[in-house]
């Protein structure tokens, strides 16, 4: 059964990454890219995480052995180690408690998939094949790197901005639609960010022509 495609802010969220190795790395660095808060446990730890925890207050190292009460108030919950039963353990009460939970060596035992995912700004898209094909999810993620740049970041961000002026100037959602529509076709003509000028002279002759 495929997971359901869902999009979490993460900003300042309280999440547990168990284990210290590359895999507790990559997902942890992945919690980091969307700002989350996390508390990293380990009985041993990477020197690579060592570093990363040096570089950013996001990042809370404690190196001992998990405990079920470091389960509290987390909103979602890593589980990186090669420990079969401890793994069991920790995805059994986190279900229990209705936290979400990833087993990294295990998605039988896991509620939600990491993706692989491009992201620039607040423009994210994600990959997910259920755990069978990591290689196919980044063959999508280079295939799509050729569409989702930099400047599409840059875009939704304009587009971000104008979004309330956009609602008012037209109360009708199919003319919300053609406007939105018509200034991504004006900046990918052009392949450039209109200013605030331009936007406002565009909205001007799409409004006088609606």
């Amino acid at each position: 059964m495929a997971y359901f495609p869902i999009f979490l802010d993460l900003t300042d969220a309280n999440c547990l990454v168990v284990g210290g190795d590359a895999a507790a790395l990559k997902k942890t660095r992945a919690l980091l890219d969307f700002g989350a808060k996390v508390h990293l446990i380990a009985d041993e730890v990477s020197l690579d995480l060592a570093a990363l925890s040096e570089e950013t207050d996001h990042l809370l190292l404690e190196q001992r052995q998990f405990t079920p009460i470091d389960l509290q108030g987390r909103m979602l919950v890593v589980v990186a180690t090669e420990d079969d039963e401890l793994n069991g353990q920790i995805s059994m009460m986190c279900k229990e408690g209705g936290i979400p939970v990833h087993v990294v060596l295990d998605k039988s035992k896991s509620t939600f998939d990491f993706p692989t995912y491009l992201k620039e700004q607040n423009l994210v898209a994600g990959f997910s094949s259920c755990g069978n094909s990591e290689a196919l999810e980044k063959f999508l993620r280079n295939k799509e790197k050729e569409v989702l740049t930099w400047r599409l970041g840059e875009l939704n961000e304009m587009l971000g901005r104008w979004k309330e002026p956009i609602n008012d100037l037209f109360p009708r959602e199919s003319s919300r639609n053609s406007a939105f529509e018509q200034l991504i076709d004006y900046a990918l003509c052009y392949d450039g960010i209109p200013s605030d000028e331009e936007v406002e002279e565009l909205l001007g002759a799409i409004s006088m022509s609606l």
